[in-house]
């Protein structure tokens, strides 16, 4: 239905006719929804400077350029609302691909009328109104009368097809009257229609990137309060496209019943693939499929030319964007791709699982094979997925990439796949033990050991010698992560099959490298220490270009070795290192980062170290198990927390400690660090005078009672026998047991020297020189204090002379009695500043004090900008600095990174 204007003495009045137009279904009272400003939406979010942006009387033409579901109408009505409010003419016309020009003049023509701009009388006839160009001219003359300011908004340009509505549209863009303002709202420029010139004339294009949702104003949009995971949930999912925000407001206030993909769904096959020919639906439908979109995958997956042809569709401009994780490739919308996903599977299964398999198949090529494997169990294909994962190394994935990267691949193998490849059910059983289900993984080992004849015999097209080579792998890497005995016939027997594949010319010299770290950290746990740097560079050497994981790995292992011999210097620097490559190459792994946290502060509470950074590690075992951790790590972070809690005078705390420590230990089967855990709980007792509990203790753990067995370094490792030496001695000491205690002494000390045990070493002189001040034996006290003195001058450990802080300040006393010698008096002077500087009472592991603004401003600190968190909570960026300086104070860490790792602790 159209309209036909009549003369009415001195006013033209509008009334509703039918004249020959191509509306004639139309009924009146939709008809005029087409030049009626859209009412306000409920929920709008105000975004001021948005919309002062959309205002169409700030300039001669505004552009507003976005798809579908981004705002267009509502930030344009709002505006056109705001405007009409103090008084000025803004007319609305909703345009149609039927809109002929002689329509779309009458259309205009009744806009104006609507917004209230007074059309001149006129003498024409009838049959003149009949003419558009008469009714155009009529009109622009009654702006130009006018006089003040006039805007038209036009929306949904992209829909017009005639020829002579957009040379009308073209005509008001060049010819319009000086006190008319235009603005466009489209999807796509309609071919022919140039808005280029006038805009460089004086106006504004307004695109996605100004109409997407920033954090802030999500959170703004949902008015209610979002935790730090749901706002981020949102954002990743919506992208900011606002149709996405509606949809997951609406559904998550329960204010529709349907679920977010069934409106998903009808919103896009409605609105946003209204316009695009089959084939078009059918190449979106494909390239929702993708992860990521580049031009070497996508057109080796699709048609060559596939990627230029996202660009040709319109409908997608915004809805592509930068991916993330990808340099230089694109993603389509989470919402569309979701939509795509299950709209292939539902109608095509067979091209769905084509495409999918292509995919994995592209992808494992350049090496992505979480992403690989994910696309080919899309695809139902179990033996493309075994394929790709066997490629990769199997369970080496690990000591390529990490836990994280293993255990994603590890969710995603099926059973169908486990049953087909043995090497991939190695993987499964490293995942197990990481998750400290040790009983299914020794289960689920012995039975692949028996299908496989002792793991001799692979797949068929499988490599008998890399399922060898693997199962050797995980036997020592269960058997010494899970801290088990070093002088069993099973650990000698990895030994030394270790050892063949560390020097087998014909394996991989990444495989190569690998036993050889290996090598080496067998040889440190031995107390080998020259031979372990030597396999220890060696593996550095051929893993550095090849494995920055198990580079890392070698780096902690050399920084205990330094730690050890006395050189903390360099054991912090290849902690450091460590350090370094854990937060640059595997910044979303925490594993990595407790470990160095753990062994830092070993180190620098061997040096009295009490500052912050000692004090955050995690001392739960739980978490270190799931971080990789081995028997250093494990006890090196129960000293520390022991230590700590001696330190501030809570010794139930200590000993609570201990016991958690130890009933991981006990449940877990790990042997060794039960042994070392034991030990200390017996130094425990025996230096608070709980002496028949210790005894007892001793006897319980099966602690060995002849010299030669305590300080054995074939039969156990270096941590056990320093604990268990230093636990004996401390109660030969509080049974007065002085000869036998001496004797204990010289033997831990003679192994000490030659093994180059120097931390052991000092620990031992220092309860040598304890021993001797109860036995009453100053002169012997200070001859062991005055060696102690000799190897503190290189190595500034305190810690063993401060856990006996007053007895070795009266020795030191004694010692400066005597005459110390000229080139010690330095050394005895800082010794002596240690040991009086007794540090403040504190509570280890209670939370810094934050008060709620700054909680607030913590749980946003990684992620959101200050601009944005200030947005959010209502400061100013100067407010947001200021609390984060505090922030950073209260919890002593130097930038955002550390607050948040500080924060998940």
């Amino acid at each position: 239905m159209g309209l036909t204007k009549h003369l009415a003495d001195r006013r033209v009045v509008t009334v509703f006719a039918t004249p020959a137009c191509s509306h004639d279904s139309m009924q009146p009272w939709l008809l005029r929804q087409k030049f009626t400003l859209p009412d306000p939406v409920e929920g709008f979010l105000d975004r001021t400077s948005l919309t002062e942006r959309c205002d169409p009387m700030q300039r001669r033409l505004t552009v507003v350029h976005a798809p579908g579901g981004f705002g267009k109408t509502t930030l344009l009505a709002a505006a056109g609302r705001h405007r009409r409010q103090r008084g000025d003419v803004v007319a609305w016309l909703t345009l149609d691909e039927e809109d002929d020009a002689n329509a779309l003049a009458t259309y205009l023509w009744s806009a104006f009328e609507e917004a209230g701009l007074e059309i001149l009388d006129s003498r024409a006839t009838s049959r003149d109104f009949e003419h558009g160009d008469y009714r155009i001219n009529l009109l622009i003359h009654s702006i130009e009368v006018h006089g003040a300011p006039c805007a038209l908004v036009l929306d949904d340009v992209q829909l017009l097809r005639d020829r002579g509505s957009l040379a009308l549209i073209q005509r008001l863009l060049r010819h319009a009257p000086s006190n008319l303002h235009l603005a466009l709202a489209f999807r796509e420029l309609p071919a022919g229609l140039d808005v280029a010139t006038p805009l460089l004339q004086g106006g504004v294009a307004i695109t996605v990137d100004d109409l997407r949702f920033d954090r802030p104003d999500i959170a703004r949009f949902f008015g209610t309060r979002l935790s730090r995971r749901e706002l981020a949930d949102i954002a990743e999912t919506s992208r900011g496209w606002p149709i996405a925000l509606c949809i997951h407001r609406n559904v998550r206030g329960h204010w529709l019943q349907a679920d977010t993909h069934e409106i998903t769904a009808n919103w896009i096959e409605s609105r946003l693939f209204r316009g695009l020919s089959a084939d078009e639906v059918e190449f979106v439908l494909d390239i929702g499929l993708f992860d990521w979109l580049d031009a070497d995958l996508v057109d080796e997956v699709l048609p060559v030319g596939s990627m230029r042809r996202i660009g040709t569709i319109p409908t997608l401009a915004g809805l592509v964007q930068p991916h993330g994780g990808t340099s230089g490739a694109l993603c389509l919308h989470p919402l569309v791709r979701q939509y795509c996903s299950e709209r292939r599977l539902r109608e095509t299964p067979g091209r769905y699982g084509s495409i999918h398999r292509a995919i994995a198949d592209a992808v494992a090529g350049n090496g992505d094979v979480v992403v690989a494997v994910r696309h080919a169990v899309e695809a139902q294909d179990p033996q493309l997925v075994g394929e790709i994962v066997e490629r990769a190394g199997g369970f080496r994935i690990w000591l390529l990439e990490g836990l994280v990267r293993l255990r994603s691949v590890e969710e995603l193998l099926t059973g169908d796949v486990l049953a087909t490849f043995p090497r991939l059910g190695l993987l499964r059983c490293i995942g197990l033990v990481v998750a400290g289900e040790l009983d299914a993984a020794r289960a689920m080992y012995a039975d692949l050991h028996a299908r496989t004849d002792g793991f001799t015999r692979d797949r068929v097209g499988g490599n008998d010698r890399d399922l060898h080579v693997d199962a050797l792998a995980f036997r020592y890497l269960t058997a010494f992560a899970g801290c088990q005995e070093i002088a069993t016939p099973e650990m000698k027997a990895i030994a030394a099959g270790i050892r063949d594949v560390a020097e087998d010319s014909d394996l991989d010299a990444y495989v190569r490298g690998t036993a050889k770290h290996a090598t080496g950290e067998i040889e440190l746990a031995r107390a080998r220490l020259g031979t372990a740097r030597d396999w220890l560079m060696r593996a550095r050497d051929q893993l550095v270009r090849r494995s920055r994981y198990l580079t890392m790995h070698v780096d902690w292992r050399l920084g205990t070795l330094a730690m050890l011999e006395g050189r903390a210097d360099a054991a912090a620097k290849a902690y450091a290192q460590a350090q370094r490559t854990a937060k640059q190459a595997f910044g979303r792994e925490a594993g990595p980062t407790v470990i160095s946290d753990v062994l830092m502060a070993e180190l620098n509470l061997e040096r009295n170290t009490f500052a912050r950074p000692v004090r955050r590690f995690h001392r739960n075992q739980e978490v270190l198990a799931a971080s990789g951790a081995w028997l250093d790590v494990y006890a090196a972070a129960a000293e520390a927390a022991i230590e700590l809690a001696l330190a501030d005078g809570r010794p139930g705390d200590a000993e609570a400690e201990l016991e958690q420590a130890m009933a991981f230990a006990e449940r877990t089967s790990r042997t060794t660090l039960a042994r070392c855990l034991s030990a200390r709980r017996v130094s425990l007792f025996a230096s608070s005078d709980r002496v028949e509990e210790a005894q007892r203790l001793w006897v319980v753990a099966g602690l060995p009672e002849r010299v030669d067995d305590v300080v054995d370094l074939e039969g156990q490792t270096w941590r056990e026998m320093e604990a268990v030496s230093c636990a004996a001695l401390r109660v030969h000491t509080a049974r007065f047991r002085f000869d036998t205690g001496r004797e204990l002494a010289d033997a831990l000390l003679a192994v000490c020297t030659e093994r180059g045990l120097k931390r052991t070493r000092m620990r031992g002189l220092a309860l040598a020189m304890v021993l001797e001040h109860r036995a009453g034996d100053l002169n012997r006290a200070c001859s062991r204090l005055a060696e102690y003195l000799e190897l503190f001058a290189d190595t500034p450990y305190a810690r063993p002379l401060v856990w006996e802080r007053e007895i070795s300040l009266a020795v030191l006393d004694a010692l400066a009695g005597t005459g110390i010698e000229p080139r010690l008096h330095n050394v005895s002077a800082s010794l002596r500043v240690v040991l009086e500087h007794r540090p403040p009472e504190r509570s280890d592991d209670q939370a810094p004090i934050l008060t709620a603004r700054e909680r607030e401003i913590l749980e946003r600190l990684e992620r959101w900008r200050d601009k944005e968190i200030g947005a959010a909570l209502d400061l100013s960026e100067d407010g947001v600095r200021y609390h984060v300086k505090k922030i950073f104070q209260k919890l002593g860490v130097r930038n955002r990174f550390e607050a948040a790792q500080r924060a998940r602790l």
